[in-house]
């Protein structure tokens, strides 16, 4: 499925993965970690593809003080074969359901997510 860059869109043959249960389009990496939304980043120079779970990805977000805006938050994102090439590709995303693979950025301790999901339903 082609996109515009920096587009979120759904995964084809499902639902729109990129809203939430009440048809909203999910705007920041905090909206799409609490929806348990996973984010499939492709290298448009490589073909490198790689799975992101959305909650590791917020924490390390939050953290650091950037925004979580999720047009700002894919430019801080680089391909890594790339990058270790010594050239700085930006990936295409897409915000899926699928179950996120390799190396994950640190998850926040489970005090911090609590408290986070609590914010979030009240």
């Amino acid at each position: 499925m082609r996109t515009e860059q920096g587009q979120a869109t759904s995964s084809p043959g499902r639902g729109d993965d990129a809203v939430d249960h009440g048809g909203r389009k999910l705007r920041t990496l905090e909206q799409c970690a609490l929806h348990r939304r996973t984010f499939r980043l492709t290298c448009p120079a490589c073909g490198h593809v790689r799975l992101l779970d959305a909650i590791p990805l917020w924490w390390l977000f939050t953290k650091r003080g950037w925004d979580d805006g999720l047009p700002h938050a894919i430019r801080r994102l680089c391909c890594q074969p790339c990058r270790d090439g010594g050239r700085v590709v930006r990936p295409r995303f897409v915000v899926t359901r699928e179950q996120p693979e390799g190396p994950q950025p640190p998850y926040p301790n489970h005090h911090e997510w609590k408290r986070v999901v609590s914010r979030y339903r009240s």
